[in-house]
């Protein structure tokens, strides 16, 4: 399943944040970026994002993050990235 949406990233190289439209692909978690401050391109791992399959269903309250709707993954507010290659 394909979902685009919003994420924000805070770039490796110079540190500043910055969002991007994205389309997220549950069969493959990684995303190739670039900043669009400093230009060095990036690539961030959403693998150790995935929802783990629960044991037993628990209702719970909302979650506070903006990206609780990316069906599979529980994202951060801001995604880390890390150097291409």
């Amino acid at each position: 399943m394909t979902i685009s949406k919003r994420l924000t990233f805070e770039c490796w190289k110079c540190g500043e944040t910055y969002s991007l439209l994205r389309e997220i692909d549950e069969g493959n978690p990684i995303l190739n970026v670039a900043c669009p401050y400093c230009g060095a391109e990036a690539v961030v791992d959403l693998a150790p994002y995935r929802k783990k399959k629960p044991d037993s269903t628990f209702r719970g309250g909302a979650s506070t993050s903006n990206n609780a709707d990316v069906p599979g993954f529980t994202l951060p507010d801001v995604l880390p990235t890390r150097a291409r290659g």
